[in-house]
């Protein structure tokens, strides 16, 4: 091993000036005073708003958060809730998807309820945000023409193999929630039969577990609550869509740009995000930049800006709220880090 190591180092000692060469001389062939015009001809009438819009779609996460607490208490706060919405995707922005868990622990602390029954509605809310953004993105699909446009290799694929990803992934959605719905005191107890082999200690806690698991799963059995969650579901992404169109008409290069432009960007970006794209990955920023210069026919070094722009402007805008947030209920950037550490497997 020691002697692998020492190639190791030699190698990437021989291969780090070429990479470097590379790099700079790439940095250099781009058209940075483009990029920086980009910014100097935004319109703040629509910036402003678009930005201003997306910090409303955290109050729809929080009312259906707030639903789907019902089954383990009925004493919850909203305002609570909101803080830690709010707090919790600072989280995920700053720690990236480990943060995600944040959130449910905040919520659980706060509204002395079981974590195990947190984790539930996180996973639940992930399942109704994936059926909204495979629909945003079917309609991309049906609404967009590759005629003509000069779409790469990674759009490509996601043209060519985006019906049946859509169709596996909603059938997958659908069947969670239909499984939640009939009752997840079932699935419990069979979780639990299957585990008969631990010792009686071990098998105590874990029922303890899917016991509170299963009451998270419980509002999918409300045909009020389901009907609620689908309502806020639709108002987050309506707000979404909203904040990106205000945010993308704030460009001169994509002020010209359709409603249902705006669906199929937000529908490509949100679906690149969660899926990853060959030789791509996955990544808001990147698709975003793919998505304006090559469907929209947008030069390299304006889109570039404008996707970035739509990140800082959705996604980072959280950050001074979620940390003022923290710091009002005495959390800081080593307890979150130490939260997210602590539930992270």
């Amino acid at each position: 091993m020691p002697k692998f190591r020492r190639w190791v180092v030699a190698a990437a000692a021989l291969l780090a000036p070429v990479l470097l060469w590379s790099s700079w001389h790439r940095l250099a062939a781009f058209d940075w005073l483009s990029l920086a015009q980009v910014y100097n001809e935004i319109d703040w009438r629509w910036m402003l708003p678009g930005a201003t819009i997306v910090l409303a779609s955290y109050l729809a996460r929080a009312l259906r958060w707030q639903i789907m607490l019902r089954p383990v208490t009925t004493r919850s706060s909203l305002r609570r809730i909101l803080n830690n919405t709010v707090i919790g995707f600072t989280a995920i922005v700053l720690f990236g998807r480990p943060g995600e868990l944040v959130r449910p622990y905040l919520i659980a602390r706060s509204e002395n309820v079981p974590l195990p029954s947190q984790i539930a509605a996180w996973f639940l809310e992930r399942v109704y945000d994936l059926l909204a953004v495979l629909i945003l993105f079917g309609i991309g699909l049906a609404a967009f023409d590759p005629t003509g446009r000069p779409v790469g290799p990674a759009l490509q694929w996601v043209l060519q193999t985006g019906g049946l990803l859509i169709s596996l992934l909603c059938a997958a959605c659908l069947l969670i929630l239909i499984t939640a719905a009939r009752g997840g005191d079932t699935l419990a107890n069979r979780l639990r039969e299957s585990l008969a082999f631990l010792p009686p200690a071990l098998q105590t806690k874990i029922s303890a577990v899917l016991t509170n698991f299963a009451f998270g799963l419980a509002s999918c059995a409300r045909p009020a609550d389901i009907g609620l969650i689908a309502l806020y579901t639709l108002l987050e992404w309506a707000t979404i869509l909203g904040a990106c169109a205000c945010i993308l008409w704030s460009f001169p290069q994509t002020n010209s740009l359709s409603a249902l432009d705006v669906i199929v960007y937000l529908g490509f970006v949100s679906f690149g995000g969660i899926v990853q794209i060959p030789g791509i990955g996955g990544g808001t920023q990147i698709v975003g930049f793919l998505v304006i210069s090559q469907l929209f026919a947008v030069s390299p070094a304006p889109a570039m800006g404008i996707a970035i722009a739509c990140w800082l402007s959705t996604w980072v805008i959280v950050i001074p709220f979620g940390l003022l947030l923290a710091a009002r209920q005495g959390l800081s950037w080593g307890s979150l880090k130490k939260i997210e550490s602590e539930i992270t497997p």
